[in-house]
């Protein structure tokens, strides 16, 4: 692996060598360095030359090498500007190199920066990490567990004392300088303060103006921390011609179905989870609010999962908890990770990056004490759980009552478990007792006394004395109630789990090219080119003489016969003539039909409930049928009568008598009588089912404001 890695860094910077007009070459496991004419500038006496990212670039005529593991600096003529003790160098500007050594008076390992040229130390070894910003730098120094920013000059003179959360720069010589409170105030390059620590945070300048965020609202700030525009708007942009354009928070407005306003709200989404329970997402927070628009609680959350059985994940301050539908904290938002097991969850807390996985209960309250590793999720019987790669079992006390010595636990099935133990595969019970020992061959359980073992071409089902129940080579679909063997002929039978045959398909008599599976107690087949159906004992019940079928439903199946179809009864009788160019099998008494690229449907007896006029039909769950037509939607009920026109680019049955249609990127409410109720005016619109109420959504536009 690592001569592989040798041979990438090698070409990549031979890459970038050569679009200098210089190539990085090996010798003897060593590098050096040519011109284009292929003179030797550097003698290949090096493990590396170029940076310790493995890219190759100079600066004035200067680059790094690599010897012994440490870097320095060596010129185009083959002279060392710095000796090799640096463990990184990389380019900083196009003079300056970023370096990082050991510490002389401790073990950690300090940041520097070097003029190329000389090897000269500009800014001392003292730092952590160093960022130049044109002729200052931002430096970073661990106190206790927290990294403090300032900002020096290149002779290392202090203009921002280190004693911040962090320093950005953001352009026009300005700097965004946060403290501990998470508070950003504007500084200057000289390091004087122009604003208070009242600002959530700032963009980078453009046309000598930044972006203020306070909450969520924008505003707009200019090189000297006068505020041109108050933070009162959603969005701001800035273009570049130097215009300034913001707009509003979207507006929603709660509507019943004639469209009588119950409230509105401003916010970027709001989506109903519940009754009395909406969430309300602005500026990427989220809260929780009754549908007064009062909210639950006084901070907002960061993420919110679906509630499933009433319950929902949530993230707050990047850590996790549980609320319930009711907006009610179920367990507190203090895990780096958690997951859904219902009724548990398995929950993760990182410490020293060592992962302590345990399992908790629904009410959030740990079943055990000792933590693992990693957790699997509960498969009725027990939790598979991991300690030093070595897997056990929880029982939903929290006892571990599979200690964790087994390479892996690959299935579980009632009392019984497949382990693989010393790279073998065995089955033991939940007292870790073996009831198959290791071996080579792959098992798998499938009752609670018999297993199946595989090796070579051979299935075996065996019982766990040993004894073989049953084997064969041919292909198997084992479960718990029977094995389904599929034979060379293409037919299959059936056996119990005590070997014995109890369902026998036969195979059709004579040369038969293809058997497809049974539907309705028949299977087709093809023969001689042509299809029909035999039925278990491989009795011909309907002719081979079509040229496609498909398989039985609601006691018809679709024929083809010269390029048409239509459908056959089980007696071979022709229910409906074949004048159709595609069809779908029957379900709920419907087939749909094509003819001359058109979408119709018809019912079992063949009466065409809706002419093949259409683009599509789609029969919806409660039976009305969308219908397209020139790209237009419309709806029709199951008796074929048109209720909605082709008119709109989309439309939603609510199935309700009301109808969501949107037309031209306009939304509105129509009944299923064609009455509008709510008009096609808003930009968005969603039912809300649980509080029997319609949301609209307003848009707010971009305008350009005047400072």
């Amino acid at each position: 692996m690592k001569g592989v890695y040798c041979f990438f860094w090698l070409v990549l910077t031979t890459f970038f060598a050569a679009a200098n007009g210089l190539s990085v070459f090996e010798e003897n496991g060593k590098v050096g360095l040519r011109n284009e004419q292929g003179k030797i500038l550097i003698p290949a006496r090096y493990e590396a030359l170029g940076w310790s990212d493995g890219n190759f670039s100079t600066l004035t005529a200067v680059t790094g090498y690599k010897l012994d593991g440490k870097w320095g600096l060596i010129s185009l003529e083959n002279h060392l500007v710095t000796k090799a003790e640096f463990e990184d160098l990389f380019p900083a500007d196009a003079s300056l190199v970023y370096a990082r050594k050991k510490s002389p008076i401790s073990l950690r390992i300090v940041s520097g920066c070097l003029m190329a040229s000389s090897g000269k130390e500009i800014i001392p070894f003292e730092y952590d990490g160093i960022a130049l910003s044109g002729i200052r730098a931002v430096v970073f120094t661990k106190v206790g567990n927290q990294y403090r920013y300032g900002l020096i000059d290149l002779e290392n003179k202090t203009i921002i004392p280190q004693q911040y959360y962090a320093i950005r720069s953001i352009g026009s010589l300005r700097y965004a300088v946060e403290n501990f409170d998470n508070k950003t105030a504007l500084f200057t390059e000289s390091g004087k303060q122009v604003t208070g620590f009242t600002i959530d945070s700032l963009s980078l300048f453009k046309k000598n103006y930044a972006v203020i965020y306070q909450g969520m609202q924008q505003g707009l700030i200019d090189r000297e921390g006068q505020v041109k525009l108050e933070p009162t708007y959603r969005e701001i942009r800035l273009e570049d011609d130097g215009t300034v354009k913001a707009r509003q928070t979207d507006e929603w407005l709660f509507l019943d179905g004639q469209n009588k306003l119950q409230q509105k709200v401003q916010a970027d989404s709001i989506i109903a989870l519940g009754k009395n329970l909406l969430k309300v997402c602005t500026a990427g927070l989220i809260q929780l609010e009754d549908y007064s628009l009062k909210p639950f609680f006084a901070s907002n959350f960061s993420s919110l999962g679906k509630f499933v059985r009433g319950k929902a994940l949530f993230t707050k301050e990047k850590k996790y908890g549980v609320i319930g539908q009711d907006g009610k904290i179920l367990i507190e938002a203090k895990y780096d990770n958690l997951v859904v097991n219902y009724p548990y969850y398995i929950s993760n807390t990182r410490q020293n990056g060592k992962d302590n996985w345990i399992v908790l209960d629904s009410l959030g309250k740990p079943i055990h004490t000792k933590p693992y590793e990693r957790i699997h999720p509960f498969n009725g019987q027990l939790f598979p759980v991991v300690v030093r790669n070595y897997w056990g079992a929880l029982d939903p006390s929290g006892k571990e009552v599979i200690a964790c010595t087994y390479d892996s636990i690959l299935q579980q099935l009632h009392q019984n478990l497949v382990v693989k133990f010393h790279s073998q595969y065995g089955i033991i019970n939940q007292h870790e007792e073996w009831l198959v020992t290791p071996r080579q061959t792959k098992l798998k359980l499938v009752s609670a006394d018999r297993y199946v073992e595989t090796a070579g071409k051979n299935t075996y089902l065996k019982s766990f004395d040993n004894n073989v129940i049953y084997f064969s080579e041919n292909p198997m679909e084992i479960n718990e109630q029977r094995i389904v063997e599929r034979l060379p002929s293409g037919t299959s039978w059936e056996v119990d789990l005590n070997g014995v045959i109890v369902n026998r398909q036969v195979q059709p008599e004579g040369a038969v090219e293809k058997v497809y599976p049974e539907s309705e107690g028949l299977r087709g087949i093809k023969k001689n080119g042509q299809y029909g159906f035999v039925d278990p004992q491989g009795r011909l019940r309907v002719a081979n003489r079509y040229d496609g079928i498909q398989a039985f439903s609601e006691q018809l199946a679709a024929v083809k016969i010269r390029g048409k179809w239509g459908f056959i009864s089980r007696e071979d009788k022709i229910i409906i003539q074949p004048v159709y160019e595609e069809v779908t099998p029957f379900q709920k008494g419907f087939s749909l039909v094509k003819q001359k690229g058109l979408q119709g449907l018809i019912d079992i007896k063949g009466i065409v409930i809706l002419p093949p006029r259409y683009e599509s039909v789609t029969i919806l769950p409660h039976g009305n049928l969308l219908i397209r037509q020139d790209k237009l939607m419309g709806l029709a009920d199951n008796t074929g009568r048109v209720i909605i026109n082709p008119k709109y680019h989309s439309l939603q049955d609510l199935n309700n008598n009301y109808v969501i249609v949107e037309r031209d990127g306009l939304y509105g409410v129509i009944t299923l009588q064609g009455i509008s109720t709510v008009p096609l005016m808003y930009d968005y619109i969603v039912y809300d089912p649980y509080n029997n109420s319609f949301i609209a959504r307003k848009k707010s536009e971009w305008r350009a404001v005047p400072l």
